[in-house]
C-alpha cells in the first residue's frame, strides 16, 4: 500500500507526513512504502541528499544507510574518529 493509498481520506495528513518523513531521525523504523518514498525524493534532490549526509552527486543510496539516518538522524551517518587520529594539544 502506497502512502497515497494509506492517507487517501486525509490529504492534509498525507502532506504533513510526506514533509516529516524527509527529516533525518523523525521516521524511526521505515515501512517499505516509507523507504521507497524517501529514496525517490533523495534521488530527485541534491540538497536533500546533503541534508541526509550523502554527497549531492551520489548515485548509490544504500538502503541500510537511509534506514539508519531515518531512525537515528545524522549521527548514524558519521564515522567514529580513530584514537590515533585525534591528537590533543599539550601546551
Amino acid at each position: 500500500m502506497s502512502l497515497e493509498e494509506r492517507y487517501a481520506n486525509d490529504p492534509n495528513l498525507l502532506s504533513f507526513y510526506k514533509r516529516k518523513l524527509l527529516i533525518p531521525g523523525w521516521a524511526g523504523e521505515l515501512s517499505p512504502d516509507e523507504f521507497a518514498y524517501i529514496k525517490s525524493q533523495l534521488r530527485q534532490s541534491p540538497s536533500l541528499k546533503r541534508r541526509w549526509g550523502f554527497r549531492p552527486t551520489a548515485k548509490r543510496l544504500s538502503e541500510s544507510r537511509i534506514r539508519a539516518v531515518a531512525r537515528n538522524g545524522l549521527s548514524a551517518n558519521k564515522k567514529p574518529a580513530l584514537a590515533s587520529a585525534v591528537k590533543e594539544d599539550k601546551r
